[in-house]
């Protein structure tokens, strides 16, 4: 696995093995964090949260 800056997007993506989902969260604000079942239902719940999150 590789570790580095691939993108200048200002959230962060995880996967939740245990509840098969994905976490949003905010690079700028940490305390806006959403789920949701793909990358795109987080993503979106996410820029309901953070305004700054573009998708």
């Amino acid at each position: 696995m590789e570790f580095g800056e691939f993108s200048k997007a200002n959230y962060s993506i995880s996967l939740d093995t245990k509840s098969q989902l994905f976490s949003a969260r905010s690079n700028d604000n940490p305390k806006f964090e959403a789920t949701g079942v793909t990358i795109q239902d987080a993503l979106s719940e996410l820029s309901k949260l953070d305004a700054k999150i573009r998708l």
